[in-house]
């Protein structure tokens, strides 16, 4: 049993170098430089213009740039877009700190593979998850809502896995298809 379980961590160790090896800083700084020119300069216009980033970039993005700025508990993620707004994806996630010493231990450092189906409308966006396993044990989504509800004790406006969120100022709307995906402003 041992053995298998430090297999599965130098596999994961390995897949996490894999990709943090194929990330591009100058890929990352692509989404970047837009998303800071529209937040600068947002307009109401008639007709949206539109521009399209593909998966690879949108991940180093992400591991690069946001995750490091926005949430450091996660220390990556690799998205895969696919056709009609599907995505799906695994993150790994270390929460320590004294912010999460009242969580159980399991829930310290873990593995949260998901698919499910992104939704953007008016400058809003969701994502409605299908499968979510975290260390490989499947999660109905609403189990792990209410676990996240119960998690924001003292909180007065909980927030839900399946709440709408505001995009980006100047993003009116996000698509995804296959390898590729689109930002609308």
């Amino acid at each position: 049993m041992k053995t298998r379980t430090i297999a599965y961590l130098v596999m994961i160790l390995m897949a996490t170098w894999n990709m943090a090896s194929s990330l591009s800083m100058e890929d990352a700084q692509k989404i970047d430089r837009l998303l800071t020119r529209i937040a600068q300069n947002p307009r109401e216009r008639v007709v949206l213009r539109s521009v399209e980033f593909t998966q690879t970039e949108l991940n180093a993005y992400l591991n690069l740039i946001y995750l490091p700025k926005y949430a450091p508990e996660v220390g990556s993620v690799d998205l895969a877009l696919e056709n009609d707004n599907v995505v799906s994806g695994t993150m790994a996630v270390k929460l320590e700190g004294k912010k999460y010493e009242r969580l159980p231990s399991f829930l310290h450092d873990f593995e949260v593979r998901f698919s499910g189906r992104l939704e953007s409308e008016n400058q809003r966006m969701r994502y409605i998850f299908k499968d979510i396993r975290i260390n490989g044990t499947s999660f109905a989504p609403e189990v792990l809502d209410e676990a996240f509800s119960s998690a924001q004790a003292g909180v007065d406006i909980k927030q839900s896995i399946f709440d709408w969120f505001t995009l980006l100022p100047g993003l009116k709307k996000v698509a995804v298809d296959s390898g590729r995906i689109t930002l609308f402003f």
